[in-house]
């Protein structure tokens, strides 16, 4: 049967379908998560204290009050998506402190603000293709990891910034060990026996193969020391957890690596893992929980008590895109009470928050997809055979 309304025109009865089930998905989660709504695709995001910094496929970031959804500033200037953001407390020789914004982009280009005033301070060239990641290393002087479609890894010294001199920081070692574009990167501290810091830095970064390649920071360099395997095309992202690293891959499967063990385990997905947040120790819930993010738009809840044998033990919906990007948030309410809780980015152009409550017991979303059925009437060719028939009889 043909559809009446001049907008269905050249779409198949499949596509047609397929836009109601959006629409009625949209509707249904107009609220849930209480949802902040920004003007183009969630790619990142940082939380610091109230306070979110988006990276934004509209060629910005933004900063955002948390509490109020209001955006407060706007960082403009990048010629391509935004891909990734990072923070940094900073210390001039004056003593005064401020706060570093780096956004990478499809620009090729590494850009510092001042979080503060939004002013543009330097713009850092190097790279060849999109940056894909950055990560501020708490080293001394402090160093940015960045990584590039490029299929390279760049250090740079940011110790020019605590000076006031025009002078940007520069690249101070390239890697080139990779073969792939090199999506992502995350870093732990590396400890003692007793829990004290080392001062050495565990690196890790993966790529669009699939490989994951650990390092070590010495002495304000990078140094090589395995290939962490496991995933079959390309890493989307890294996170460190307490006792282990969390990789999520194109591959549709998440994996986790701990650290006293050479045995992983791995957790299939039915679509693209996109995103992994492991909740820390001190986050209120009675069970060592990791969330994924995926393609197919859920949040997966994941009881790792048992990390052998990791428990699917609930789904989040509310996010009508990929989920790109998930941050652990403490609230803090008008009465200055703090409440745990969870940010997540999409590319639905919105960030939800979710509580503690809704990970323990995930909001049911009035929604459920229409079953595939079987089609028994014309096929795609067929219709546009009937289609153009009708219009030589007009």
């Amino acid at each position: 049967m043909q559809s009446a309304d001049p907008g269905h025109l050249f779409q198949t009865t499949q596509q047609i379908k397929h836009a109601a089930e959006r629409e009625k998905k949209l509707k249904a989660a107009e609220k849930v998560g209480d949802p902040i709504i920004v003007t183009s695709k969630v790619l990142d995001l940082v939380v610091r204290d109230q306070e979110g910094w988006t990276g934004e496929s509209g060629w910005q970031a933004r900063r955002i009050d948390l509490r109020t959804g209001k955006t407060l500033k706007l960082y403009k200037g990048h010629e391509g998506p935004v891909t990734t953001v990072a923070l940094y407390d900073l210390k001039r020789e004056d003593g005064s402190r401020w706060i570093a914004l780096f956004t990478g982009s499809w620009d090729k280009t590494i850009r510092i603000w001042d979080a503060e005033s939004g002013e543009l301070l330097h713009t850092l060239e190097g790279h060849t293709d999109f940056v894909k990641s950055l990560t501020v290393l708490p080293t001394s002087p402090p160093l940015l990891l960045s990584t590039s479609s490029d299929r390279t890894c760049r250090l740079w010294d940011l110790s020019s910034l605590s000076t006031p001199t025009t002078t940007a920081p520069r690249s101070v070692q390239t890697l080139k060990d990779h073969t792939r574009p090199v999506e992502c990167a995350t870093y732990k501290v590396e400890v003692d026996g007793n829990g004290r810091p080392t001062g050495a830095l565990g690196v890790w970064t993966g790529d669009s193969l699939g490989i994951i390649k650990k390092w070590q920071l010495r002495e304000g360099k990078l140094v090589f020391l395995e290939d962490v395997k496991g995933h079959e095309t390309s890493v989307a992202q890294l996170s460190v957890g307490e006792e282990g690293l969390w990789s999520v891959s194109m591959d549709k499967t998440a994996i986790y690596h701990p650290f006293d063990t050479a045995s992983s385990s791995t957790i299939p997905h039915p679509s693209y893992a996109k995103s992994v947040l492991p909740l820390p120790e001190d986050f209120p819930i009675p069970r060592t929980y990791t969330l994924t993010g995926s393609e197919d738009e859920d949040i997966r809840i994941w009881d790792m008590e048992n990390a052998t044998k990791p428990k699917l033990v609930g789904t989040i919906r509310g996010h009508c895109g990929e989920v790109t990007v998930m941050r652990v948030w403490l609230r803090e309410g008008e009465d200055g009470k703090r409440s745990w809780g969870v940010v997540t980015g999409g590319l639905d152009q919105t960030l939800r928050r979710w509580t503690v409550q809704d990970i323990l017991n995930p909001p049911v979303l009035d929604y459920e997809p229409a079953e595939e059925k079987e089609d028994v009437g014309m096929t795609e060719e067929e219709e546009r055979e009937l289609a153009e028939l009708m219009s030589d009889q007009d």
